[in-house]
């Protein structure tokens, strides 16, 4: 972990999110201190969201006092007060994609909306 300067501040993550990072990214303490960090500056929330299914899906996950943050693969869930990392896990793989093929009413589409639920 990267030394503070005297004018940030420290945000602790809860336990259950490194044990998270550890069983489904097999991310040392370490590096999963430092990916919850960027995603808590660089991740996207449900407002920046471009496709409709990726909105709803953080939307979804979204509550009371939580805020559900999309970066590099993972869906992170911050306090939305203090910003702590409560857990993690990945996001559905064609999160992020363009999925034209869902509006065309594709076979598979039932399916695909159903990874997002």
């Amino acid at each position: 972990m990267r030394s503070l300067k005297s004018t940030e501040e420290y945000t602790e993550n809860s336990c259950h999110s490194y044990v998270r990072a550890k069983e489904s990214a097999g991310l040392s303490r370490k590096r999963a201190e430092r990916l919850m960090e960027l995603a808590r500056y660089r991740g996207i929330g449900y407002e920046d969201c471009k496709w409709r299914l990726d909105k709803e899906f953080l939307m979804n996950r979204t509550g009371d006092g939580a805020k559900a943050v999309a970066y590099n693969g993972y869906c992170f869930i911050l306090n939305s007060e203090t910003l702590e990392c409560i857990t993690m896990y990945s996001l559905p793989r064609h999160f992020g994609k363009k999925k034209t093929f869902y509006e065309s009413g594709n076979k598979n589409a039932f399916e695909f909306e159903e990874a997002y639920v």
